[in-house]
């Protein structure tokens, strides 16, 4: 009901389709997640840097609509840092930032044992839309650049 009220309050067709986009990209990646290892889905999503970049401003209406969706339970089952990232990483992409998707671990804070894991994005060297506690906080495993 609350994605029907968000889809009402935009008024630009090109938010709209935006919006629409990244509505079917977070339904259907979480069984990409479960089928493909993440190099081949990395592959797979990652459409290449287009030539121009667009405004910062769409940049942040993009990362907006995503928050606003991963709210909702139904895309939280990989984690919240996971389809942010992955869906972040194709869309602005597509706006023409050249932006890395990093994957790192670091020791649990509630157990001694345990590890638990994030993935953020990554331009010009420095974490990017992230929060600043999460900042050099994980040891990078793995990054994909395109």
């Amino acid at each position: 009901m609350i994605i029907l009220r968000t889809i009402k309050r935009l008024r630009d067709p090109r938010d709209l389709w935006l919006f629409l986009r990244i509505l079917t990209m977070l339904t259907l990646l979480p069984r990409k997640i479960r089928r493909l290892s993440m190099p081949d889905l990395l592959r797979q999503i990652d459409p290449g840097v287009a030539a121009v970049r667009q405004s910062r401003e769409k940049l942040f209406t993009t990362g907006g609509f995503i928050d606003s969706l991963l709210r909702y339970r139904v895309f939280q089952r990989y984690g919240i840092c996971l389809l942010r990232s992955l869906v972040l990483f194709k869309f602005l992409r597509l706006q023409g930032w050249p932006v890395e998707i990093h994957f790192g671990v670091r020791k649990s804070d509630d157990r001694v044992d345990d590890i638990t894991g994030h993935s953020w994005l990554v331009l010009d060297g420095a974490p990017f839309l992230e929060q600043e506690h999460q900042r050099d906080a994980f040891t990078t495993t793995y990054t994909y650049t395109g």
